[in-house]
């Protein structure tokens, strides 16, 4: 600190002390005053308070609240830590206050950087390169070039990439001449500053400008009220990517206003096109033909009109024959005879009819005469075939189904065994078997997969997922399988077959027998 004070270190640059190293000071000297042991938890409550305010007092914005926070500190402490608080006002704030305190930190431009984490980042990149503390200086000063060299690179090629490439979710006519020539980093911290538009933000400090170098949301309103693009002159140097060249200008038009889709009386979303304009007025100009009743045939309404006089015609008149038919079946031996008695009876009606010689509206009666005629027919009809039905296909013998049924088999076969009066349930079953009482959910996700049971069960209504009795006899089946099999090839390499046989028969032979192991059959 004595060396950055000198008027001759940099006089033109500001000195910013590190805040973390001033946080571990403050810790070291006060914490000791409120515990010194790590199960107080009653003095950590009342650290952490103390450490909070100091917190506080350093993130001051202005220096009427400094001020005021520090008086509030003075009263709350004095009496009981007079050490911890003349220790942090004697040490840092009346000689250093304005180094690292929000207040007048604020008014520099420092990018956001209170700590000296890059160059102690840096510092430990070339202590790992070193090695060891015996080098040389000039072992060191290539050690020193090449780390740099490295590092050079390496930012080159983000530039590079920042270069090419655009955030996805920053987009929009705001950012169109400066994308590509500013670092993403401050694109992002500009999109930050547009976001506080979308809700209550404070009144402009001036605290954005003044330390970051970029505009703040009380600059970017007018743009974005405007559509008007950022200019790099806008933004300090420190943001920008070194590529050649200068930025083009290129102010994006503005939208045109679509008349046409804005009187449209279909959806957004429909696909079919706007009428032309002379298919517009070929509609409106063009004259329908009238329409004609079907029941009347008078021009100028339809069937449904009330202007239709037979519009309710249908509930005066009566249906004209009545048929009843009258079906008698006898079945000899090989044939039948059918006697089929058919009556038609013509019935009075009465039909109002609105002739043009009628003009007063008067109703004309008809009667007719009723005729009743009797048919019988008298046929050999032959009873039909029997229609062979069609038989269910067996199940194989690895078929989820097929294991299920056998399970549920032998399970009835069990419970005859079991005298009157024991239990009779699935799991005294499978305790007796020595199955399994559960199996993981890893295991039935297993048994699930297409290669297997497959996810649901096929039925001739549809399909339906498995019950877990299914899962289980088919686990329990799955098992015993397994140990069917390896005890088949324990028993052939027992025999020590291979140097013995020649040919494919043998495998062929295996292959049948395990078949009819399995239940499906010689």
């Amino acid at each position: 600190m004595n060396a950055l004070s000198s008027p001759s270190c940099f006089p033109g640059s500001p000195v910013l002390l590190c805040l973390w190293h001033i946080n571990n000071a403050v810790t070291s000297y006060c914490k000791p005053g409120f515990t010194r042991d790590k199960d107080d938890v009653q003095g950590q409550e009342k650290w952490d308070t103390f450490y909070k305010h100091w917190h506080e007092i350093v993130a001051s914005t202005t220096e009427d609240i400094y001020m005021e926070r520090l008086e509030k500190f003075k009263q709350q402490y004095s009496p009981d830590h007079l050490n911890e608080v003349g220790y942090i006002i004697e040490t840092w704030l009346e000689l250093y206050k304005e180094r690292f305190v929000k207040a007048w930190v604020h008014q520099h431009r420092h990018f956001q950087q209170f700590v000296t984490s890059r160059a102690e980042g840096i510092h430990r990149l070339i202590k790992s390169h070193m090695k060891t503390s015996q080098v040389d200086l000039f072992g060191a000063w290539n050690i020193i070039k090449l780390v740099l060299s490295n590092q050079l690179k390496r930012l080159e090629e983000v530039q590079s990439q920042q270069q090419a490439s655009t955030p996805i979710d920053i987009s929009g006519p705001l950012y169109s001449n400066i994308r590509g020539w500013l670092s993403h980093e401050a694109l992002r911290q500009l999109d930050n500053q547009r976001q506080r538009l979308l809700r209550e933000y404070p009144a402009c400090t001036g605290v954005t400008a003044r330390t970051l170098g970029l505009p703040c949301a009380h600059m970017l309103q007018p743009l974005i009220q405007l559509d008007e693009p950022l200019l790099l002159e806008q933004i300090h140097p420190h943001w920008l990517l070194h590529r050649p060249g200068t930025p083009r200008i290129i102010i994006e038009p503005h939208k045109l206003f679509n008349r046409l889709a804005a009187s449209s009386k279909l959806p957004p979303t429909s696909t079919q096109r706007e009428p032309c304009a002379f298919e517009a007025i070929e509609k409106e100009t063009s004259q329908k033909a009238p329409p004609k009743c079907s029941k009347c045939g008078t021009v100028g309404h339809t069937s449904r009109s009330k202007v239709c006089a037979l519009r309710y015609d249908y509930l005066v008149e009566a249906p004209i024959r009545a048929f009843t038919t009258t079906n008698t079946v006898q079945a000899p031996n090989d044939s039948s005879t059918t006697t089929h008695t058919i009556t038609h009876t013509t019935t009075r009606s009465i039909t109002r009819s609105a002739s043009p010689a009628s003009l007063s509206g008067v109703s004309m009666i008809s009667e007719t005469i009723a005729v009743i005629t009797t048919h019988t027919t008298t046929c050999r009809v032959s009873p039909p075939a029997p229609t062979p039905l069609a038989a269910a296909p067996a199940l194989r013998a690895d078929d989820p189904r097929a294991i299920y049924q056998r399970y549920k088999e032998a399970r009835e076969a069990w419970y005859a065994t079991v005298p009157r009066g024991g239990l009779r349930t699935n799991q005294q079953y499978r305790k007796a078997m020595g199955l399994p009482a559960r199996y993981s959910k890893i295991e039935l996700q297993w048994c699930l997969n297409y290669k297997q049971m497959g996810s649901r069960c096929r039925e001739k209504s549809g399909t339906r997922e498995w019950t877990k009795e299914e899962q289980f006899s088919y686990l329990d089946w799955d098992k015993a399988e397994n140990e069917r099999v390896e005890q088949n090839v324990g028993e052939e390499m027992a025999e020590k077959p291979f140097p013995q046989r020649r040919g494919m028969q043998h495998i062929w032979d295996a292959a049948e027998r395990d078949v009819i192991q399995q239940g499906g059959g010689a």
